[in-house]
């Protein structure tokens, strides 16, 4: 990459004409060396390391006749506004001794743009005719400066000072907030995402450029546009109306990809210039143009922003939760990133969308229904909640502005029937509440029935990972509740409303009219399709729970598939919680409707055809539904493996429109990779020069959209960058904001990555004489003691003073724990590696859920009454992870419903504690049996079933 800068450098410089006078023009260069250069760019190398090659090679190739001075910020303290240094005062410079002292910076600070740029301003000398400052900044003004208003004085200085912004990987919003400073001096801005813009950009804005010799009548002007908050779109058309004669020209198209702006000569003259992208916006200006002009003219342009359907809230809001706002975009505009749009929450007389801000989400504004989610305030009361774009707006200026309460316990209002189906979807509306962690649920005798008749509010909308779940009805008719819970409240105040529900037969007397035959007044024969819920293989479908009982009737029932359209389909039904009954199978792929009949009761239904699979449950009774339809599953007919590596730079790709598996035996890596997606050749590398091989690195992205990025292991993070998570190949990292592809491709890889190395543990000889090693430098005493110990044992002899021995050790000589001792008991239930799974005691009324290969000890009553255990597991490195359920010590601790859960090692990841802090209960075990299907699903199939089973037979191998 260094040699292709080099070469794209000192060409660049070749087609820049040379000024008469070089020392008659200054520039001054301001390098941000704050602390968030070290951020990544997508190749993995930090912005810092980047510009410094950049810069080498732009000092080494630029004329050094032409005065140049450097100035840099932030690189010598940390949190100091008046961090700005004069590296090398405007003159000739000597471009070896200048990039070795630019090598050396290293960003620690902050980014004080406004006091930079006048520093700049005043290293001007008094002799030049004419100045540039050139801004190189990642970052936003920190410190408190007004960079505008030091713009508007550099305007007003006695010589022609344009200050360039160029950007190094900001947003469009961002950019869009410092614009000011080229704007008020004629300058450009420049918005660079690599080296080799970033080369670019130092080349356009420090070279004097000298154009051709041109009419007396004519002008050279940069035509450009000053996007507004919808964004910039990829490319606009100019024209220009000569508004002395009428005539409207063409002037061309300028892509943003390619420049920042478009030249053309036009005749002196009054112009409309107008600048046009179709549906994407449009923007025109009214400008003189007078002879010999040479300057750059920015368009304002108004973009296309989303189309929004937002209702405001119904209801308050519960103070201290967080809370949710559905909402849908029915059209896209210009921007869809991540963290294009948010929800801002306001004080009620802010005037902008950042005026005494307590807190601001990232939504999405892609094309269809999400859930906005935000924090709630420190204070119950009054605000203003806002969306909008990511930018400084006025209040006016928001695309949504509603007035919402937090209470500390809201009213909540439900409409549902009064009367539904079994089995069928309860169609339901909520005024009030609206809590992240509050759900909806279905009871009977105030005991919720199953987790089949629950549904989250996250999960109730239409959201970024697909259609609302619905509420569904019980399968046995009776009298219920339609109830409101809290989350994170007691039983005994979670509850915050109710509403009766009948569950039966329901008679729709227009429907009977409308099927009645006006000459026999008799019912015409009608079929009903009831949409069946999708049955998860391993939980069996409720586990039994709510079984219709089978006895001797039987009902002829038809089966059909969702968008079989003919298609043959091979069909097998089980049945669910019946041990007596054996499954029935249609015997041959069938096209169209199966008809079968079958006992009263629940049945799995699983159906196969050529490229599909439909996987469902059916409630069958002698006075329900007797049509059914099955949806369809993930497709089979998947993508093969692929063979690495396919060039220097890709290592793995999978082009096909569904997931594929990998391998990479070099690196010992196995896992899928999301539809779409590529990766670099994975490596595994010493962390030092001359070390043993550490974990692997590996970069998964979407060339087509190269933002959505996940990390394996990276070189370096920082916390700014976005969230990392701790998953069984070490660390797994992805930029904030994120994009719905992202987090869905971030969810995949955190579960099916595997690293398949064999372990490299110690001997016991070599691991006990570590131990003692850490022990000595701890506690002398309890080394000397375990030393002891040791050699008896080794020796044969007997042990004198063994209580002596083991109490000093226990101990710890003179120190007291602070934590329980760890000492290995029974276990009482072990997971697979491939998934989750539950447990119970039923003696302490206790059960859970455990993560994937993890295990949980036999349960001991303590003194206190509180029941405890350790739940334990080892990564592939042998490294032992612990979590104690009211065990005295630990970090991170998390509440539970039977008590505390700490950590008392590292390398656990928070999905892990937090699947077992999350199902915890007790007083039964009903409740986390029917939990299964939501709690402990592997992830959906992503290829056939042999090529499935043979992956997670090698992760098991591993």
């Amino acid at each position: 990459m260094r040699t292709a800068l080099k070469g794209l450098i000192a060409s660049l410089f070749l087609f820049l004409p040379i000024m008469a006078s070089a020392q008659d023009r200054a520039s001054v260069l301001i390098l941000d060396a704050s602390g968030s250069m070290w951020s990544q760019l997508d190749d993995g190398t930090s912005r810092i390391e980047v510009a410094r090659d950049v810069l080498s090679d732009f000092l080494a190739a630029r004329d050094p006749a032409q005065p140049l001075g450097v100035i840099a910020y932030g690189h010598n303290r940390k949190g100091d506004c008046s961090d700005i240094e004069v590296l090398a005062p405007v003159g000739r410079q000597d471009p070896n001794s200048l990039g070795a002292r630019l090598r050396t910076l290293n960003p620690r600070g902050k980014t004080p743009l406004a006091d930079a740029l006048q520093l700049a301003a005043s290293q001007i000398p008094a002799s030049s005719e004419e100045a540039d400052i050139v801004l190189v900044t990642d970052g936003l003004e920190t410190c408190g400066g007004h960079v505008c208003a030091v713009a508007s004085g550099l305007a007003a200085m006695g010589i022609p000072v344009r200050a360039h912004v160029v950007g190094f990987g900001l947003t469009e919003s961002e950019m869009a907030q410092i614009s000011c400073v080229a704007d008020t001096t004629g300058g450009l801005v420049l918005s660079t995402q690599s080296g080799a813009e970033l080369a670019d950009a130092l080349i356009r804005t420090t070279a004097p450029v000298v154009g051709e010799d041109l009419p007396a009548d004519q002008a050279t002007l940069n035509l450009t546009i000053r996007a507004d908050i919808a964004g910039r779109p990829d490319r606009v058309q100019f024209s220009a109306e000569n508004l002395a004669t009428g005539a409207v020209s063409p002037l061309g198209t300028l892509d943003f990809t390619q420049a920042a702006a478009l030249p053309v000569d036009l005749i002196a003259s009054d112009y409309r210039i107008i600048a046009d992208a179709g549906e994407m916006g449009h923007g025109e200006i009214v400008v003189p143009v007078v002879a010999g002009d040479n300057r750059t003219i920015y368009v304002p342009f108004q973009g296309l922003l989303p189309t929004l359907d937002m209702p405001a809230p119904t209801g308050a809001f519960r103070a201290g939760v967080n809370a949710l706002l559905p909402y849908r975009v029915r059209e896209e505009g210009l921007a869809t990133g991540g963290g294009d749009f948010i929800l801002s929450l306001l004080p009620l007389d802010a005037s902008t969308t950042t005026d005494r801000r307590y807190d601001y989400a990232s939504q999405d504004s892609t094309l269809g229904g999400h859930v906005g989610a935000f924090r709630a305030p420190p204070e119950p009361g009054d605000y203003l909640l806002t969306f909008s774009r990511n930018a400084e707006l006025p209040i006016d200026a928001a695309m949504k502005t509603f007035v919402v309460s937090f209470v500390e316990r809201p009213d909540v209002t439900l409409t549902a029937p009064p009367a539904v189906e079994p089995g069928a979807d309860i169609p339901v509306t909520i005024a009030g509440g609206m809590g992240s962690d509050d759900w909806l649920e279905i009871r009977l005798n105030d005991q919720r029935v199953s987790w089949d008749n629950t549904v989250t509010l996250a999960e109730f909308f239409d959201n970024r990972y697909g259609p609302a779940k619905p509420l569904l009805a019980p399968t046995q008719p009776g009298e219920y509740e339609l109830v409101y819970i809290f989350g994170g409240l007691d039983d005994a105040h979670q509850v915050a409303t109710r509403l009766p529900l009948t569950v039966g037969p329901v008679v729709d007397f227009d429907e009977e009219a409308r099927a009645t035959d006006a000459d026999t007044n008799t019912p015409a024969p009608t079929t009903q399709l009831a949409q069946a819920a999708r049955c998860d293989d391993d939980s069996g479908c409720g586990m039994g729970e709510d079984v219709p009982q089978a006895g001797s009737d039987v009902v002829q029932v038809v089966i059909a598939a969702d968008g079989a359209e003919g298609q043959p389909v091979d069909w097998t039904l089980i049945p669910i919680g019946r041990e007596n009954e054996s499954p029935i199978a249609s015997g041959t792929a069938i096209a169209g409707p199966w008809t079968t009949v079958l006992d009263v009761g629940i049945w799995g239904v699983n159906g196969l055809a050529d490229g599909a699979t439909y996987f469902g449950h059916i409630t069958v009774s002698a006075n329900g539904s007797t049509s059914f339809m099955i949806p369809r599953d993930m497709p089979i007919d998947l993508a093969t493996d692929i063979e690495p590596p396919l060039s220097d730079d890709i290592g793995f790709a999978c082009h096909d429109a569904v997931q594929c598996s990998f391998e990479d035996d070099a690196a010992q890596i196995i896992g899928v990779l999301p539809a779409g997606w590529v990766t670099d050749v994975p490596t595994r590398e010493a962390y030092v020069a001359g070390g043993d091989r550490g974990l692997v690195r590996m970069r998964f992205f979407n060339p087509d959209a190269p933002e959505n990025t996940v990390i394996l292991n990276p070189r370096q993070w920082l916390k700014m960058n976005g969230p990392c998570l701790e998953v069984q190949p070490g660390l797994l990292c992805r930029f904030e904001p994120a994009s719905a592809e992202t987090l869905a491709a971030f969810d995949m890889l955190k579960l099916l990555l595997r690293d398949t190395a064999p372990r490299n543990l110690p001997s016991p000889a070599e691991a006990m004489a570590t131990i003692l090693s850490d022990l000595t430098k701890e506690d002398p005493d309890a080394a000397k003691a375990m030393e002891a110990l040791m050699g008896a044992a080794a020796s044969g002899n007997a042990i004198p003073d063994v209580a002596g021995v083991l109490s000093t050790l226990a101990t710890g000589g003179t120190a007291t724990p602070t934590t329980t001792p760890y000492v290995p008991g029974e276990v009482l239930r072990r997971c697979p590696l491939k998934a989750a799974c539950p447990f119970e005691q039923p003696n302490m009324q206790i059960a859970g859920v455990l993560p994937p290969s993890w295990s949980v000890e036999v349960m001991t009553r303590q003194a206190d009454g509180t029941v405890s255990t350790w739940f334990t597991d080892k990564d592939p490195a042998g490294n032992a992870k612990r979590i104690g359920l009211n065990q005295s010590g630990g970090d991170g601790c998390v509440e539970t419903r039977v008590g505390t859960l700490c950590a008392f090692t590292p390398y656990i990841a928070t999905d892990e504690i937090g699947l077992i802090a999350s199902n915890l209960v007790q007083g039964g075990t009903a409740d986390v049996r029917n939990a299964i299907a939501d709690k402990v699903d592997a992830p959906k199939p992503i290829t056939n079933p042999a090529a499935l089973d043979a992956l997670l037979s090698h992760l098991e191998g591993n």
